[in-house]
């Protein structure tokens, strides 16, 4: 692990100060998700819309009278050159009735729904992004994304926390950057606490 002037380097990624020195109160951030990032459709790499259509039969057992099971509507036709994704390439889900085309009427992302029913990981089919909000990765910076701030409460931070913001999205940082990694972040926000004299907990890691 080590630091740049403004970030600090994990891996291939330079993670945003702002993952340590922001944060939300107990019980609140991300594990209260309301689902509105999700309604306008997302930006996935275009390998992951390949991996999805591949399961589209298990997908479409999942889905509800608000979604489309017809799979040529379930992305956009552009694709678009973008380095922060895997493959270098992304492409939209479309939205229908309103909400990204594999968000239900409860809310839930149907991709999570049908890995978890049919025995896979959780995250299995669902998109690397998808699984990160409201922590994206802009310019190979791991960082959180403001475009819900004061909006709604799961995807607002503040400098007066119960949580750090990294903490709160533990498991998805691990999915990011490995357990190992994760301890990196862990490290850097103890030798920062014992510098400021920040008193917020961190609990045990993997």
């Amino acid at each position: 692990m080590s630091m740049t002037e403004e970030n600090i380097q994990v891996k291939q990624y330079a993670i945003s100060p702002d993952l340590l020195e922001k944060g939300v109160p107990t019980g609140g951030g991300p594990c209260r998700c309301t689902a509105v990032c999700c309604e306008g459709g997302v930006y996935i790499d275009v390998v992951e819309r390949d991996k999805i259509l591949a399961r589209n039969d298990i997908i479409k057992k999942h889905m509800d009278e608000t979604q489309a099971t017809d799979d040529s509507l379930w992305f956009e036709d552009h694709e678009s050159d973008d380095s922060d994704f895997a493959s270098g390439r992304c492409v939209g889900t479309t939205e229908i009735n309103g909400k990204c085309a594999f968000l239900n009427k409860q809310g839930w992302c149907s991709l999570q729904v049908a890995a978890v029913a049919e025995g896979m990981d959780k995250w299995a089919l669902k998109p690397l992004f998808c699984v990160l909000y409201p922590i994206e990765i802009s310019n190979r910076v791991v960082l959180f994304d403001d475009m819900l701030q004061s909006e709604e409460t799961c995807c607002t931070v503040a400098n007066e926390f119960d949580v750090p913001l990294f903490e709160a999205c533990k498991e998805e940082l691990i999915h990011l950057l490995g357990g190992d990694g994760y301890r990196d972040l862990e490290s850097h926000y103890h030798a920062r606490r014992s510098q400021t004299g920040l008193r917020v907990p961190v609990r045990e890691s993997l």
